[in-house]
């Protein structure tokens, strides 16, 4: 049982982010990636579950200055957008409302740098929702 125990843990730590080994700035510096790849049109894939017909929105990244991502998602502006970059991927959350003033948080990580894996939560709708983004726009309609 102990090997086994063993065993998982290893299995955890081999498959974990790689973290620095050494302290200071230099090496935190040196593990977070950089969040400027995130700029530009996104195309959403926001298809309910397995067998619903496509459903897609756009997401458009205007900036990323520090922990900072301004933009829209879904039509709507971004608010109180962050990034994280300390576990050796970008990772980011922010806020939108919708057209009748529904909260949505949204989480993202930025993938192999080409798609980005998120959830949002409709807070006032009661769901969850995860989506996939790769660069691109709606087409025009």
């Amino acid at each position: 049982m102990r090997n086994l125990v063993v065993g998982a843990i290893l299995v955890i730590a081999l498959s974990t982010p790689a973290m620095a080994q050494t302290t200071g700035p230099a090496a935190a510096e040196a593990v977070r990636p950089a969040a400027e790849p995130l700029v530009g049109d996104w195309l959403v894939d926001l298809t309910g579950k397995p067998g619903d017909g496509p459903y897609y929105a756009d997401m458009h990244v205007e900036s990323v200055e520090g922990d900072r991502i301004t933009g829209t998602f879904y039509g709507s502006r971004i608010e109180h957008g962050r990034i994280n970059r300390s576990w050796g991927t970008v990772r980011f959350a922010f806020v939108t409302h919708d057209q009748g003033g529904g909260t949505y948080n949204h989480s993202g990580e930025y993938v192999d740098g080409r798609l980005i894996r998120g959830v949002s939560h409709a807070v006032d709708r009661d769901f969850v929702m995860p989506w996939v983004a790769v660069r691109g726009k709606l087409p025009p309609s």
